[in-house]
């Protein structure tokens, strides 16, 4: 394929990644996102984003960008740092696909602007579409040198990528770990163990210093104040939730969410046709699909539930799976069919759920604030059942330049009730509260990966 048409096919291909985190993003932030942004405008300076908020869910450089478009910001802009980032990764797929043949560049490049994980992340205020970023590059460095196509090594550049990934979101350690991983296996395979373990910390001693480097800070500051470092939540590990985690992960990578649990047989005989095939990086996918979820197995960390948590596994799938796809296509016969039947439901399915998310926009709080606006158009004074509600309907409100007064009692009754909940939880029919009725005028439950569950109610005349 000519170069300068490759080229524009890729720019098509990123221009309908863009396009489809970009409709994702237009509704109110949901609960984490909304948490985020009031964390950065308490802290007040960027100083203040390392040093003051000292919580999990303070992924700096996502907090950092929340902090110079200002609380308040409309939803697009205050997740534009993912929209950027979620759309730079489907060029850099498509380059790192390109090295083995121009339509795996192409193949990789339609997988990462479609894959309904990486459109979720990439259309929220939060820093997982930052650090996958920053990992793909790292991929794509390591690629290139191993290959010995580097002109000059790339040490200096991964530290960076690490660096700035790790502020984005600490599981690009996970990364970090599988990159080593497969740098030291590829070596030993060519130099032996020596030359194993000196190429390895030659390349990677950089990288190490700025990941202990992140630590320190981030250790650092929160040592520095009474309350250390804190979770927003934190569910201990269980085979239920663990399990959950994984089928969510691989369903909403490859598109077909609906297969749940047997995404977990599914995935590991992925790696194995890989591998039969002569698919490339094979250590540094066998690491990611297979010994990281294992590990986390063996150590029983917490918040296993969230797909996110498996982002790696997901951004080593979207690699592998498109290779597979291409090998079987120029294969011909059986396997060309069996290889575009794959890509054809992939991308149906990816789709599917990607414009799910546009409809939902994940519960959009946004609408509760609308509603009000219709009620009462000066301004509303709102009692928020629980205090996670708080920042959804703030956020919302300041997005919109609606005046809105939190009651903080429901006696006497304000007018306006607000409940939110997790997923599973059931909501009132109609509460009473300080001796009255109220009735549901607007409701959301979102659907997918992220989003915020609520009900606005108003006083029954």
């Amino acid at each position: 394929m000519e170069r300068r048409r490759w080229w524009l096919w890729l720019g098509v291909i990123a221009a309908v990644g863009f396009g489809l985190r970009l409709a994702g993003a237009l509704g109110g932030l949901w609960l984490d996102e909304a948490a985020s942004a009031i964390q950065a405008r308490d802290a007040g300076t960027a100083m203040g984003v390392f040093l003051q908020i000292n919580h999990d869910n303070n992924h700096h450089l996502n907090s950092l960008w929340m902090q110079a478009v200002g609380f308040g910001a409309a939803p697009p802009l205050a997740r534009a740092l993912s929209i950027a980032t979620g759309t730079a990764m489907i060029l850099v797929a498509g380059v790192l696909g390109a090295r083995r043949a121009p339509l795996l560049g192409l193949i990789t490049a339609i997988a990462f602007a479609l894959s309904p994980i990486l459109v979720t992340l990439g259309s929220e205020a939060r820093g997982y579409a930052p650090m996958a970023f920053a990992m793909l590059v790292a991929i794509l460095l390591t690629d290139r040198w191993l290959a010995g196509d580097a002109e000059r090594s790339p040490a200096t550049a991964l530290a960076l990528c690490f660096f700035l990934g790790a502020f984005s979101q600490l599981i690009m350690v996970f990364g970090f770990c599988a990159l080593a991983g497969w740098v030291f296996l590829a070596l030993w395979q060519r130099k032996g163990l020596r030359g194993a373990l000196a190429g390895s910390a030659k390349l990677l001693a950089p990288s190490v210093v700025a990941l202990l480097l992140v630590a320190a800070i981030i250790w650092g500051a929160a040592m520095g104040t009474p309350r250390g470092f804190t979770f927003g939540a934190w569910s201990p590990f269980t085979w239920t939730q663990y399990l959950q985690g994984l089928s969510d992960m691989a369903g909403y990578t490859l598109g077909v969410p609906a297969l749940g649990i047997a995404w977990l047989a599914i995935v590991p005989a992925l790696v194995i046709v890989a591998r039969c095939m002569g698919a490339s990086r094979f250590w540094f996918s066998a690491l990611a699909i297979l010994a990281f979820p294992a590990a986390i197995a063996l150590l029983h960390p917490g918040n296993v539930v969230f797909a996110r948590y498996y982002l790696l596994v997901s951004l080593a799938l979207l690699l592998l799976v498109p290779e597979i796809a291409w090998i079987g296509l120029i294969a011909g016969g059986w396997k060309r069919w069996a290889a575009a039947s794959g890509l054809a439901a992939f991308a149906v399915g990816s789709l599917a759920c990607d414009i799910d998310l546009i409809r939902n926009q994940r519960g959009d709080p946004g609408a509760a604030i609308r509603a009000l606006q219709a009620r009462a158009p000066a301004g509303a004074r709102v009692f928020i059942e629980r205090e996670q509600g708080l920042p959804i309907l703030v956020y919302a409100a300041a997005a919109a330049r609606f005046p809105l007064a939190i009651a903080k009692a429901d006696c006497p009754a304000p007018r306006f009730l607000f409940i939110d909940r997790f997923e599973g939880q059931d909501f009132p029919a109609t509460p009473v509260r300080c001796g009255s009725r109220y009735v549901p005028i607007a409701q959301a439950r979102a659907r997918g990966l992220s989003g915020s569950h609520w009900t606005l109610y108003e006083v029954r005349p």
